[in-house]
């Protein structure tokens, strides 16, 4: 029985972000076009009346439109509009002269504690007449969230899709000789460490919900499953079997988990409740396999397999029928995620290339199409998507989270420092009060 020689393949394999820190017809049309190619333009300028924090009403609203994929924001030091005479109006023709096709304005009103955010979208073509309008008032601790809330307004005006603005993404973080979970809005904003068992936590996984987390942890000096409340606490133990218990996946409907178990001496992967009882054995063959991933409808899985010689991509039925390799270029592909589009039958993957680099590639299951998303800027691998399947989250070692439009064309650093493992949540409800 190979079990340190099966356990140092499949950390490899499901954990190697863990092993390298150790080593309308405008809606028809935004559809159509959507992932960086003629892009809406769109000017954000500073809001009236806010002071410093127009910086981060501009800065919050910039980030979340151009990773929408949808839209190109605007330097606002080309504009030629007086926005001291416009107020929350436009001149379109100055901002026509721009190359603008919209413009996002805000006016800012203090009450005491409270700030009221009037917010006004303009589609040039449309003159200076406003095409959306929302107000909001609230402390202005919550100026991100009201942010977040109306940039989501605003895109479902022109796509009719939801955002993933809301959203948070869990991650781990090396500290001393133990590494934590940590989760933080998408955007790298409101960071909070979760775990503190001084121990090594690896590979987060979220509940459909949001509300906990599965999280592989060495607590009791080798691989075991737990699970833990999304904002922190204690870890509750749902699978400590022999061997490994790691690499959680949650099915859509919340009802079961797929995870890699070696109870018997080889990592296969199995499919549990959610408190951690054995419901199938879905994989048994004497090679490796790990890292399963949901489609979006539950029917089938993905999952890495060595069994032709070197790690690729398989798919298989959700019941463990049907297992055939998807991924025939490349002697090294690992950490699959299925898209949350159920209209796009797309697996994000991590592939290492002839110098050894790592990056971020998609496949399409139907057609065998596959895209490159990162290229030329380090290695970057353990993709994540957001929860409406637009964008992809993932770490580099340029340092940090970095995200992307999911075609590529448009990438972002939102969190710098030790990082490791991202997984995207999903779209929370709205915090704001009613």
């Amino acid at each position: 029985m190979k079990i340190d020689f099966r356990f140092a393949a499949v950390l490899l394999y499901a954990a190697s972000a863990y092993a390298q820190s150790e080593a309308t017809s405008d809606a028809i049309r935004f559809r159509i076009q959507a992932g960086g190619r003629d892009q809406y333009k769109l000017a954000i300028p500073k809001p009236i009346g806010d002071g410093d924090g127009s910086k981060t009403v501009v800065d919050v609203a910039s980030l979340d439109l151009a990773l929408s994929g949808y839209f190109r924001v605007l330097d606002p030091a080309g504009f030629l509009a007086n926005l001291a005479v416009e107020g929350v109006s436009i001149n379109p023709q100055d901002w026509k002269n721009v190359g603008a096709e919209g413009v996002m304005k805000a006016r800012a009103t203090a009450y005491g504690d409270d700030i009221k955010y009037e917010f006004r979208l303009y589609e040039i073509a449309k003159g200076n007449q406003p095409v959306l309008s929302h107000d909001y008032r609230g402390p202005r601790a919550q100026t991100r969230m009201v942010v977040h809330e109306w940039c989501g307004e605003v895109l479902r005006y022109f796509t009719n899709e939801d955002n993933f603005f809301r959203s948070r993404i869990a991650f781990t973080a090396q500290s001393g000789n133990h590494r934590d979970v940590l989760a933080m809005d998408w955007d790298g904003s409101r960071s909070a460490q979760l775990t503190s068992n001084r121990s090594q936590n690896l590979l987060p996984a979220w509940s459909p919900g949001g509300g906990e987390l599965a999280v592989t942890s060495f607590i009791g000096g080798k691989p075991d499953l737990y699970v833990m409340p999304a904002a922190g606490g204690k870890l509750k133990p749902i699978s400590m079997r022999s061997g490994l218990n790691m690499g959680a996946a949650y099915s859509p409907d919340g009802s079961k988990i797929a995870v890699t178990l070696s109870q018997d001496g080889n990592s296969e992967i199995y499919l549990l409740t959610r408190a951690g009882q054995i419901l199938k054995r879905l994989t048994n063959n004497p090679y490796i396999d790990t890292s399963p991933s949901w489609s979006p409808d539950g029917s089938r899985i993905a999952f890495v397999s060595d069994r032709h010689g070197s790690p690729q991509i398989w798919v298989m039925n959700a019941d463990g029928s049907n297992q055939h390799l998807v991924t025939y270029k490349g002697k090294y592909n690992q950490t699959p995620v299925w898209c949350p589009r159920k209209d796009t039958p797309l697996i994000a993957f991590t592939a290492r290339d002839e110098k050894l680099n790592y990056d971020i590639f998609t496949l399409n299951v139907e057609t065998g199409e596959i895209l490159r998303v990162t290229e030329g800027h380090g290695s970057n691998q353990h993709p994540s998507w957001a929860p409406n399947g637009r964008a992809i989250a993932y770490e580099s070692s340029r340092g940090g989270i970095w995200i992307s439009t999911a075609d590529g064309h448009i990438e972002r650093q939102v969190y710098r420092g030790s990082a490791a493992s991202p997984t995207w949540g999903p779209q929370l409800p709205s915090a704001l009060a009613k």
